[in-house]
């Protein structure tokens, strides 16, 4: 699971390069030699130069819309499974990507149509509004390196991640990369952010 379910080499999370799809949201993987539900990580890199990213992209993006819902099974046989997707809604469609927007949180996802994603949250938007470029969460995945890999103590944080076969450019030594957002998605957003008015409970309306 911590490959690249594409190259299957490793693929550590790091926003903007790498994410990773969970099996139970039950999309179809377009690479694996019978049919089964993509199950691990994705460089970036990996699935924007794959002839099969149109297929994941399709499928991708009807799970972010989709709320609960039967699946058929991989075989055909009963019972259908039930798919968990997000539930979001497309709020913009343009030559590059696709916008999502969460309807319980103030969450939204851009999809390209090579098939890289980006999450952003409240603090994305305030920045994108301003003009400024939203980086990367400051939080720690713990990653488990290949025995194989050889010695790391004197490499840099980027030469450690060209090692890992993940390919990009980032400041040093906290890693907090630009997300490289389309430009029609930054106007959009840089638009959407003047109006959007943030998700509110009814508990903490009264509070």
């Amino acid at each position: 699971m911590n490959e690249c379910q594409i190259c299957r080499t490793p693929a550590p999370l790091v926003p903007g390069l790498c994410d990773g799809v969970a099996g139970y949201r039950l999309i179809r993987d377009p690479w694996a030699g019978r049919p089964s539900f993509l199950d691990g990580n994705l460089h970036f890199s990996c699935l924007a130069e794959s002839e099969k990213n149109p297929v994941f992209f399709a499928e991708f993006t009807h799970m972010l819309r989709a709320g609960h819902e039967e699946v058929d099974s991989l075989d055909g046989t009963p019972p259908p499974l039930t798919r968990m997707g997000l539930g979001m809604r497309q709020i913009f469609s343009g030559s590059e990507c696709r916008v999502f927007e969460s309807g319980v949180s103030d969450r939204w996802m851009v999809v390209r149509r090579t098939g890289p994603w980006f999450r952003l949250r409240r603090a994305d938007l305030t920045d994108i509004e301003r003009g400024r470029t939203p980086l990367s969460p400051a939080e720690v995945t713990p990653y488990r390196l290949p025995m194989d890999l050889g010695g790391v103590d004197d490499m840099s944080l980027l030469e450690l991640l060209s090692a890992l076969g993940v390919n990009g450019t980032g400041p040093q030594p906290t890693w907090r990369a630009p997300q490289p957002l389309p430009d029609e998605a930054r106007g959009f957003l840089a638009n959407h952010a003047k109006t959007y008015t943030p998700v509110t409970f009814e508990d903490e309306k009264h509070a």
